[in-house]
């Protein structure tokens, strides 16, 4: 088993400068906006991140996948806390048990079927669902989203895949 990559070996500067990137990314877009920030948003956002910087060439760092995933996503979720907001159910355990897993178990179904399969915005599904985000936390999610997506535009070809 080999702990170093082969091809960080070989280009360790690439490695380097596109974590640098994905530093800077997460920082400027929790910094402007950390007044919108809620813990498990900005844990999605960073695996989004990693992806955007780490796998810039696979399917699910392209864009468009990304923007839609977590619009689909935060809808999903928002409409997945409707039950719990109006108190049609309760908030015990096992009605956020299943507010959850019917939040999640939608967000894939719904990617997979619009062809926007972008992981880590699940987590936005499952955070929507049953933290009871606002208006602030839909903006900071579509800022960010938008700025990594445009990053991973921008920087095009310049990007390698790591992983």
């Amino acid at each position: 088993m080999q702990w170093i990559d082969e091809k960080f070996k070989r280009n360790p500067l690439r490695f380097i400068a596109q974590s640098l990137l994905a530093f800077f990314a997460v920082g400027l877009i929790t910094f402007t906006a950390s007044w919108l920030a809620n813990g498990v948003i900005v844990a999605a956002l960073g695996a989004s991140a990693f992806i955007v910087f780490a796998m810039p060439k696979h399917d699910t760092a392209q864009p468009r996948r990304m923007l839609g995933g977590h619009t689909v996503c935060m809808g999903i979720g928002l409409i997945c806390s409707l039950p719990l907001r109006f108190g049609w159910l309760s908030g015990s355990d096992l009605s956020m048990a299943l507010v959850a897993a019917t939040a999640v178990g939608l967000a894939i179904f719904i990617m997979v079927l619009t062809n926007t399969e972008h992981p880590p915005a699940a987590g936005n599904a499952l955070a929507f669902a049953i933290g009871g985000l606002a208006i602030q936390h839909i903006l900071f999610t579509a800022a960010a989203v938008c700025m990594l997506a445009l990053m991973h535009w921008i920087l095009g070809d310049r990007l390698q895949d790591l992983a």
